[in-house]
């Protein structure tokens, strides 16, 4: 019985209430195309295939939680720590809560950063598909809300990269070619009507051996064609983390907290 109330709850929060959803602003073409990976429009077909997984159409998850389980989160998620950025991570930031995973920011103790904020990786790994995550940004700048998949062959899919208020950026990298500068990567950077503070937001991606298509709401805003570049199977990961590149970090951003209320994966 639990396992089917968590299905249809997790179904039924795949399809967004209309005076939600997020409508796009702005698309900026950011980072240059690649041989791994081209820009290209978006098209009729992928609105079609994206709302055929949001509607159930392709079967059962592979995967899916609602992350009010600490002992399921325990059991499905690496907790990690690092202490490199603007904000340590810290597993005790990382909450499962009745209203869905916390990643929460904290005062950091033992930390070369001053705060400390949260980030897992799902112990289990998943190859092409379609991968959704409902998410609510902390209401305050400097704080990088992100949902991303590494691969085996070490790609790097950010679904989202998530800025308040309205920002999302959407990247694919490659992590084979790091020099000691930043990562090679195409991409795009977005702008929405909507605070992304205020309300949940439905953000995905449908991944496939050809391409990758980023959504918002169920609709798409992006994509990229990989040409089959991509092979290797890939871990999900949900982070929050203070850095410059997410706007003027507060005086004290302690209190703020990245909300995810559930994630599920279709396999193709």
């Amino acid at each position: 019985m639990r396992m089917a109330w968590l299905l249809l709850a997790l179904l039924g929060s795949a399809s967004t209430d209309a005076s939600r959803a997020a409508s796009l602003q702005k698309l900026t073409w950011g980072n240059p195309d690649q041989p791994w990976g081209t820009r290209r429009p978006v098209t009729e077909a992928d609105r079609a295939a994206i709302a055929r997984y949001r509607a159930g159409q392709h079967g059962k998850p592979a995967f899916a939680t609602d992350f009010t389980a600490a002992a399921a989160l325990s059991s499905q998620w690496l907790m990690q720590s690092d202490d490199y950025l603007k904000s340590c991570r810290r597993p005790e930031n990382v909450v499962a809560t009745p209203a869905g995973l916390q990643l929460q920011t904290r005062t950091a103790t033992g930390c070369r950063a001053q705060w400390s904020t949260g980030f897992i990786i799902s112990r289990q790994h998943f190859a092409y598909g379609f991968f959704e995550a409902t998410i609510k940004i902390a209401d305050t700048d400097g704080l990088n809300n992100a949902f991303w998949l590494v691969t085996e062959d070490h790609f790097e899919i950010d679904v989202c990269e998530l800025h308040y208020p309205n920002i999302d950026r959407m990247t694919l990298h490659d992590n084979n070619k790091i020099d000691g500068k930043f990562p090679i990567a195409v991409g795009f950077d977005s702008r929405f009507a909507e605070n992304f503070a205020r309300d949940f937001h439905d953000f995905g991606v449908l991944w496939t051996a050809t391409d990758i298509v980023f959504e918002v709401d169920g609709e798409p805003v992006a994509a990229i064609r990989t040409s089959g570049s991509i092979k290797g199977a890939a871990d999900i990961r949900l982070s929050s983390a203070l850095m410059d590149y997410a706007g003027k970090i507060p005086a004290n951003p302690a209190g703020h907290a990245m909300s995810v209320r559930s994630l599920r994966v279709y396999p193709l």
